[in-house]
């Protein structure tokens, strides 16, 4: 990547990408990193790693001084735990005497946490995943339903 003697010329060579056909920007990821780039990679996210590229040469922004510093910024006391210790929220803990309320289909449910299990409407159920299958009418995750644990699938 050539040199930009100041923002404008670096503002138009950006702006030039664009016109450029996906063999020629192919073309010009290769030249410039030294290898071809990644098959499923399309032509906008192409677009953006050149553009990316073109930036951190223009401002001479070291790739090892940059990952050092996100490192640095990101794991903090990190660095003493270990870098593959995730910090995540504390959940909510189910406690004898807890209540626990859901509205499901426009009706309002109240479970209550006893030693024994949970209690809704007077019965007792072993679990909450019990409980809120006898409030849906299919299986479900009981924490999950009730609030106290996200449904969303984490990322691995």
């Amino acid at each position: 990547m050539t040199r930009y003697g100041d923002a404008a010329e670096l503002e138009q060579a950006l702006s030039s990408l664009d016109d450029l056909s996906f063999g020629d920007l192919k073309q010009f990821y290769r030249k410039h990193h030294k290898q071809l780039p990644p098959k499923r990679m399309g032509r906008t996210l192409l677009i953006l790693a050149i553009a990316y590229e073109m930036q951190r040469k223009f401002h001479r922004v070291r790739v090892d001084r940059l990952h050092k510093r996100v490192r640095a910024q990101s794991s903090g006391s990190k660095a003493r735990q270990g870098a593959s210790q995730k910090k995540t929220a504390p959940r909510p803990s189910l406690r004898p005497g807890g209540r626990l309320v859901r509205e499901w289909r426009g009706k309002q449910y109240e479970v209550y946490v006893a030693d024994d299990g949970c209690y809704l409407d007077g019965k007792r159920f072993r679990s909450l995943s019990a409980a809120a299958e006898a409030i849906t009418g299919v299986k479900r995750n009981g924490p999950a339903f009730f609030g106290l644990r996200s449904t969303r699938v984490r990322a691995q």
